[in-house]
C-alpha cells in the first residue's frame, strides 16, 4: 500500500490548506497544526534521531503515548501562538464541525438533544462553587440554563431537609415544571403569581374577566397590597425554609414611598419565609426579558439591598440551542434586542440541526400552514405533539383557527388555566396528544424542542418596533432545535 508517511504528509495538507485559505479570509494568522504517525506497538531510542528514513519527532511510539503529557509540552512548549485560541476555534468549528445532513433525522436531533442536556449539566458546577452562599442573585440570556439551575438549586436545599417556595410568573410555566419539581422532591412546592395568589387568599379575580386596564390595576396594585397584608397579620406563620424564583423580572421590586417598600412583591415573598430575607434564596433573572408593556418596574439594586449578603452572577454564552438556531438569533439586531442577544456569540461548541424555516404566507392561510409544518416533523418523526408548541402575540387576541386542523389537534392552553383553581389537574402538554398553543408572553421560561412562531410581522418590520422585536425575539428564543416562523403578508 501507500506509504503512511506519505499518506501523514496528505491528510496534513489537507488539513492545513483549507484553514489557511479560511484564516486569510478572516484576516488573521493560520493556527500552528503538527502532524505524527503514531505506532503504538513501536519503541523508538531515545537517542535515535530518525526511524526509516523519517525525521523522529514525526513519529508518535509507545514511550511517547505513554507519557503524552510530557510528550506534549515538549513539543509545543517553543511554539509560539500564531492566532488566539478563539480564532483557532472559530475556524476549526466553521471547517469540521459536523454538519446536519440535508434531511434531519430523529437520530440526529436526539443527539443533538444528548448534547444539550450534556451542556446544561455542565452548568451545575456553577452551583457547586457558590454553595456555601446562601442567598444568590443569577442573571443570564434566553438559553443560559436559568430555570434548570433554579430546579437543581430547589432541589439541592430540598434534599438539606428545607422547605422550597419554587416561584415562576406565569401559569403555562408553572404547570410545565409542576411534575419535573415532583420528581425532584416532595419538598418543593410550586406556584406563580396568581396561584400563589389564589392559595393564599382564596379566589381570585381572573384577568380574562376583566378590561385590560382594570386588570393591571387589580394585578399590579390591589393584589400585592392584599397579599402584604395577609402575610403581616399578626400570628402570621411563614411554612417555607427558602425560596427559588425563575423569571424573576416578571415580579415588581418596589419605588421610594411604596407602600410595600422598595423590595416590592419580594417583600410578600420574603413574608412566607421563616428567616425572612435572611432565609436562603436563589433568584434567576433577565431584565431584557420583561417586556416593556408591563406596569411596574424590576430593580435587581433593590433586591440586593433587602438581602442580607447576595452573591451576583451572571450566566454568559447559551447551552440550550443548536448552532443553527444560534446564528439565527444572533441576527435580530436592532436597538430593542442588543441585550436580549448579547451573549450569543459564544465560543461553546454547540450541536447542529435544521437551519429555521420562514414562510411568508395569506393570513387565511396561517392555520393550514402551522399544521403542515407540525405534520412533516410529526411524520419524519423529528419532534411529537408535546414537544411542539406554537405561539402567538398575545393572549388577549389568540388565532381563531386553533382547533382541529388536517388531523391535527391544537390547544390553546390559556383557555384550561385557572387562576382561582391552582391545584386542578391541568393535563400536562407531555401526556397530551395535542400541540399547545399560548401567547409568546406566557411562554418565558419554557422551551420546546420545537417552536411554530406565528401571527408577527416579519422581522424586517418587527425590527422596527421596540415591542414587536422583543417580542419576535423572545418567541424564537423558546426553540431548542426546531423553529418555523409564519409571518402574515396582507399582500398575498
Amino acid at each position: 500500500g501507500e506509504n503512511p508517511f506519505n499518506q501523514l504528509e496528505a491528510e496534513w495538507k489537507g488539513v492545513l490548506n483549507p484553514l489557511r485559505a479560511a484564516a486569510d479570509e478572516q484576516g488573521h494568522a493560520t493556527p500552528f497544526v503538527e502532524h505524527v504517525l503514531a505506532l503504538p506497538d513501536l519503541t523508538i531510542s531515545p537517542d535515535q534521531a530518525s526511524y526509516q528514513g523519517q525525521p523522529r519527532l514525526r513519529i508518535l511510539d509507545h514511550g511517547d503515548l505513554t507519557a503524552f503529557e510530557k510528550w506534549w509540552a515538549v513539543r509545543f512548549s517553543d511554539r509560539q501562538l500564531m492566532c488566539t485560541p478563539e480564532e483557532a476555534r472559530r475556524l476549526f468549528n466553521g471547517l469540521y464541525a459536523a454538519s446536519a445532513p440535508d434531511e434531519a433525522t430523529s437520530h440526529t436531533l436526539d443527539f443533538a438533544e444528548s448534547v444539550l442536556e450534556k451542556h446544561t449539566r455542565q452548568r451545575f458546577e456553577v452551583l457547586d462553587a457558590l454553595e456555601e452562599n446562601s442567598q444568590l442573585l443569577v442573571s443570564g440570556g434566553p438559553g443560559t440554563g436559568k430555570t434548570w439551575l433554579a430546579i437543581e438549586q430547589a432541589r439541592r436545599w430540598a434534599k438539606q431537609g428545607r422547605r422550597v417556595l419554587f416561584l415562576c410568573y406565569n401559569l403555562e410555566l408553572e404547570t410545565y415544571l409542576r411534575p419535573v419539581c415532583r420528581r425532584a422532591s416532595s419538598r418543593i412546592e410550586i406556584f406563580s403569581y396568581e396561584s400563589l395568589a389564589a392559595h393564599l387568599l382564596g379566589d381570585i379575580r381572573r384577568a380574562s374577566e376583566m378590561p385590560s386596564e382594570e386588570a393591571t390595576a387589580y394585578f399590579e396594585q390591589t393584589l400585592p397590597s392584599l397579599l402584604h397584608a395577609h402575610v403581616s397579620a399578626p400570628g402570621y406563620q411563614p411554612p417555607y425554609d427558602a425560596l427559588v424564583a425563575d423569571e424573576a423580572q416578571d415580579h415588581n421590586t418596589g419605588a421610594a414611598g411604596s407602600p410595600l417598600g422598595l423590595a416590592g412583591w419580594w417583600s410578600i415573598y420574603f413574608g412566607l419565609l421563616k428567616e425572612g430575607a435572611s432565609a436562603p434564596v436563589a433568584i434567576f433573572h433577565d431584565h431584557a426579558q420583561r417586556l416593556s408593556l408591563r406596569a411596574g418596574a424590576f430593580e435587581p439594586a433593590a433586591l440586593r439591598d433587602s438581602l442580607l449578603q447576595p452573591v451576583n452572577l451572571r450566566l454568559r454564552h447559551p447551552v440550550r440551542y443548536t448552532r443553527q438556531l444560534r446564528r439565527f438569533i444572533s441576527r435580530l439586531k436592532c436597538p430593542a434586542t442588543q441585550d436580549l442577544i448579547r451573549d450569543f456569540q459564544g465560543t461553546l461548541p454547540l450541536p447542529d440541526g435544521p437551519e429555521p424555516e420562514i414562510h411568508s404566507i395569506a393570513p387565511h392561510e396561517e392555520g393550514a400552514k402551522c399544521a403542515q409544518i407540525a405534520k412533516e416533523w410529526i411524520d419524519k418523526g423529528l419532534a411529537k405533539c408535546h414537544e411542539i408548541a406554537v405561539l402567538y402575540p398575545s393572549s388577549r387576541t389568540p388565532p381563531a383557527w386553533i382547533g382541529k386542523i388536517h388531523g391535527i389537534s391544537f390547544i390553546d392552553t390559556s383557555a384550561l388555566s385557572s387562576a382561582a383553581n391552582p391545584k386542578s389537574n391541568i393535563q400536562h402538554p407531555s401526556s397530551s396528544a395535542s400541540i399547545v398553543c399560548f401567547s409568546i408572553n406566557r411562554a418565558k421560561g419554557l422551551e420546546r424542542r420545537a417552536i411554530i412562531l406565528t401571527g408577527l410581522p416579519a422581522w424586517e418590520e418587527c425590527a422596527n418596533n421596540d415591542y414587536q422585536a422583543r417580542t419576535f425575539v423572545l418567541g424564537a428564543t423558546r426553540a431548542q432545535q426546531l423553529l418555523a416562523i409564519t409571518s402574515k403578508n396582507i399582500n398575498a
